[in-house]
């Protein structure tokens, strides 16, 4: 059954050293994290989650960015 596949962005606050740290994202599928991180840019996190479904799992993208 595909659902909702729920990505979220946000800016890292605070002086950050390392420009990779800049956002931290989260995904979830149905509300079952599927996995977290960091990201230069907010760009490249859609395509790492994207490694972590099924496209088959996959009905809706939402994506929010704080």
């Amino acid at each position: 059954m595909a659902g909702t596949l729920q990505i979220n962005i946000t800016k890292s606050s605070g002086e950050i050293r390392d420009l990779r740290l800049s956002y931290i994202w989260s995904a979830w599928l149905d509300g079952v994290l599927l996995g977290k991180g960091h990201a230069y840019k907010p760009d490249e996190v859609e395509p790492r989650v994207l490694d972590l479904v099924s496209p088959d799992d996959v009905e809706r993208i939402e994506i929010t960015q704080r």
